[in-house]
This record gives C-alpha cells, structure tokens and sequence, in this order.
C-alpha cells in the first residue's frame, strides 16, 4: 500500500529493462524509499519498503540507459522531458536580478492577459516540488477583470459577516481568550483590513484583488501539505515576473471564503479542498526604479 492520496493509495509501479539496464545502480542510489535495490546482478524492486514508491519518478531521470519505467500515481515515461542545456538555465546573477525586480503590483492596466501566457505561468509552477507526488494542489483561473472582481466582491461581503461576529459581544469574548500576539495581529491588522475591504466594497473599490485582469486561487485536497501550493504559487510568481506580467500574493481571501461553503460551491472550490492563496496577474500601470533589500529577522549559521 502507497501514501493515501486523493486518487488512492496505489503505490508506483517501477520496473526494469533488464535487456538495457547495465546495473550501475544510479535508480537506486537516488531512491531513497529504498525501494530499488542493487544486487548483484540485477536491480531489485522492493514494495515492502516503509512508503512503497511514491512516483517521484528520479529513478527515471537518472537511469543513463532509459531503462527505468515507472507508472501510476498520475505518473508515467511520457511525463520525461529532455532537461535544458547549461547555457539555457540562469545564473545566479540573472536570477537574482528577476527576484530584485519582483515588486508586488496592486495597480494594474486595464489589459487582457491572454490565456497563453497563463498556460505558461501554470506551466513553470507545475515544477515546482511538492510534499509527495501527485499533486495535491489545484488552481482555479479567474481570466478577465470581471470575474475576478465578481470574486473580490464575494469577499468583501464576508468580511461583513465575520466583522458583524469579531466586534459584537461574542466575538469580543472570544479575542479576551485568544493569545495576545495573535489578538495583537487581530486588532492592528485583520480587524482594520476587513473594515478598508468593506469600505472599499461600498465604494465600488476593489480592495481585495484590486481590479486585476486574472487571478490564480490555488487550492489543496484534504491530503495535501497546504505548504505545497504556497511552494507553486512562489513559482507562478517567478514565471510572470520573467514574462513582464506584474503580481501580487492575496491572503485575505482564503480564510473567509474557507468558512463559506456557498462561496466555495458558486467558484468552482472542490468540496472538500482548503483555498490557500491567490495570486494576482496582470501588466503593471506603471515601472520600478528601484528595489529594495529586506534582512530575515535573524540568520544564524551554527
């Protein structure tokens, strides 16, 4: 048996060619589920081993003679791409220059962003790792403003009924018995951006997804490590940015909208699965010209 997924627990199913395979053990030095085995003379497929195999699919991309196969849990050798030549990856220099130039966008042009440049976008996130293969993670496309406005206006309305709770006396009660930091980040920020959203909500102004032209909500399965779609959103993030798209990170929509099943239901939420975040797209009303550089609130090397 496999590590339960949403598609079930059916473990991976590798398998070797001994017709090619030169036994050089590559397959199994990098699974280290240890559920490829070298002997002797030959690779041995081990399904007792702790997880069985997960189909991470490694012992497909290092095997020199092509003779691994593996199949199931939504993977299988025609998922295998050649990987891109040195000259073609970025060094450090020009990454680091992509990541400098990132700023997060809340003004936007009134411009369609075609959905081939979304396919792209989804495309690099893809790659990005996750907890244990498959995918856990789906993405819902809000594509065009009126969509997503349709989705920011859902969300102001929550916070309606959430600000109706927080401030009214049960709500009241409920902060006195909360931690004091978590209270602290209630009262001098949750509290006040709900009331700017609702505001904005009366005023025909989009607070919440500012009027974008797109967004990406990206959403988990109960089996899934909700770590795993703020992982693919960063690289939804990183692919726009490199296509001159600007973009924005939204955490005020999941949590209200994870409390309305009626919301969930009318976006196209699976039942069941956790909005995690949102990512915003769209091209930038206007340029950078500089960035900045923020310090981690401490680095240790021990």
């Amino acid at each position: 048996m496999g590590v339960i997924g949403s598609s079930g627990n059916a473990a991976g199913r590798p398998v070797i060619d001994r017709s090619t395979c030169t036994v050089c053990g590559e397959c199994a030095a990098v699974c280290v589920g240890g559920v490829l085995v070298k002997c002797d003379r030959e690779i041995r497929v081990d399904h007792s081993a702790p997880f069985d195999c997960i189909a991470c699919g490694q012992c497909m991309m290092v095997c020199p003679m092509g003779s691994v196969a593996v199949t199931g849990r939504k993977v299988s050798p025609a998922d295998l791409v050649d990987l891109p030549p040195p000259e073609l990856r970025a060094d450090f220099d020009r990454l680091e220059a992509l990541f400098l130039a990132r700023r997060s966008v809340r003004r936007f042009r009134r411009e369609h962003v075609p959905r081939e440049t979304i396919d792209k976008v989804i495309r690099a996130a893809a790659t990005a790792p996750m907890g244990v293969p498959p995918w856990e993670v789906g993405i819902l496309v809000f594509h065009g403003q009126d969509k997503v406005r349709a989705l920011a206006a859902d969300t102001a309305d929550a916070y309606v009924k959430l600000l109706k709770f927080l401030e009214g006396p049960a709500g009241r009660i409920y902060r006195k018995m909360m931690k004091k930091t978590a209270r602290e980040v209630l009262e001098s920020f949750i509290l006040p951006l709900g009331r700017a959203l609702v505001d904005g909500r009366k005023r025909g102004i989009d607070y919440v997804l500012y009027g974008a032209p797109a967004a990406l909500l990206f959403h988990t399965s109960p089996y899934s490590d909700g770590a795993d779609a703020y992982i693919a959103c960063t690289y939804a993030m990183l692919a726009a940015e490199s296509l001159g798209l600007g973009t924005c990170m939204i955490g005020c929509l999941p949590p209200v909208l994870d409390r309305r099943k009626d919301l969930k239901a009318k976006h196209g939420i699976p039942e069941g699965h956790t909005p995690r975040i949102v990512l915003l797209l769209g091209r930038p009303s206007g340029p950078f010209h500089k960035g900045i550089r923020r310090p981690f609130l401490s680095v240790k090397y021990r």
